[in-house]
Order: C-alpha cells, then structure tokens, then sequence
C-alpha cells in the first residue's frame, strides 16, 4: 500500500506544482479526471489525461500548495482505491482517487473530485 500512497502524493505534488513532466509519467494513458462543475459551469465534465495535463500548463488547474489526508484506502493486488481530502486556502477537494499497477509501476487511472470553495 506504501507504493500506492506515494504516487497519489507525488500526484497532488505535481499538480502543485504544475509539474507537466512528472504527470505524464504518473498518469496511465487512460486517466480520466471526472468531476461535478468546472469553475463556474455547471454539469458533470470528464478530462482524459491530454486534457488534464493541458489544463495544467495552461494554469486553469494547479499552482496552489494542498495539504493531503488519505482517509481510507484499500488495495488489491494491481489496484488501489483512496478517498483523500485535499486543502488548499481557496477550496477543499475530496477525491476518490484510483490507482493501478501497470507494467510494475502505480499509475494513477482515475480521480474524481468534489470541489468545495472555503
């Protein structure tokens, strides 16, 4: 479960820091970012990795540090599945987060957030 923990903190680092790089390399190909409302649009919007990936580098996501709280995570032997509270001072995310192994390595597959501004 370690393994698991650490690319879900290597994750929200990245996103922190809008580190395009290291997301390509913690992302698996078939990631989907699937949350309820974008900015002030309404409705459910899914971002496949390019579009996650995107959104960072043209800063519409990222850049603001967040302190992570795993709750509750349970792992198989090729999976992990985390509910996380993410904070940062703008808004509160509490995300399903779903990890796989994939070729040896814990990529993160799915995120799912439901965002809270303070």
């Amino acid at each position: 479960m370690e393994q698991a923990e650490k690319v879900i903190e290597a994750f929200v680092k990245a996103g922190d820091n809008r580190d395009v790089a290291a997301l390509e390399s913690i992302l698996h190909h078939g990631f989907q970012n699937i949350q309820d409302g974008f900015f002030d649009e309404r409705g459910i919007f899914v971002f496949s990795k390019s579009d996650y990936i995107e959104l960072i580098r043209t800063k519409r996501f990222g850049g603001s540090p967040r302190s992570l709280i795993i709750n509750n995570i349970k792992q198989s032997d090729n999976m992990a599945i985390a509910r996380v509270i993410l904070e940062s001072q703008f808004l509160i995310f509490h995300s399903l987060i779903i990890c796989i192994r994939d070729n040896g390595h814990w990529k993160i597959i799915n995120n799912t957030p439901t965002i809270e501004v303070k």
